[in-house]
């Protein structure tokens, strides 16, 4: 399962695609960074808002039954300035996952507004091997052994 997160660091801490974090009482790694909002007028705060999709350990995959699909829209004069674009992500919420937009396939004009096909492809969740190689790269980050330099005896 792949969800929206918003995680807030400084900026000697930066977010890596791979990276695990935890939130909202649950374990996440995050697969894609939608948008960062770094504010460099604010002198005492040097925090950063990275926008996130991370997949959920141990989660269902909720994205593997679905394919790639087109889907007609319209739009009002007054919606122009907000139409998709490619590579834009967003969440379904008829079928309950995240989307992205591959292509736009036609436009057609009438009167009364715009028709725009558009074809989107499920956002793929990490196979479970790719989540442990993240999980096993996060605890290596974590924990360290000293050795024992003193001798024994």
């Amino acid at each position: 399962m792949i969800e929206s997160i918003r995680l807030k660091r400084k900026k000697t801490e930066p977010i890596a695609i791979g990276d695990v974090v935890q939130y909202h009482g649950g374990t996440f790694v995050v697969i894609n960074i939608l948008g960062i909002d770094a504010q460099p007028d604010r002198k005492k705060d040097d925090r950063i808002f990275y926008y996130c999709l991370g997949q959920l350990y141990g989660s269902p995959d909720l994205a593997t039954d679905y394919l790639a699909t087109e889907n007609e829209l319209k739009f009002s004069p007054d919606q122009y300035y907000n139409i998709p674009q490619v590579g834009d992500i967003f969440f379904d919420n008829n079928i309950g996952i995240w989307l992205r937009i591959i292509e736009i396939r036609a436009v057609t004009f009438e009167k009364d507004g715009m028709k725009v096909n558009f074809k989107f492809s499920p956002i793929k969740e990490w196979p479970n091997k790719k989540m442990e190689q993240a999980f096993q790269k996060s605890r290596s980050h974590h924990m360290k052994l000293l050795k024992n330099d003193r001798p024994t005896g």
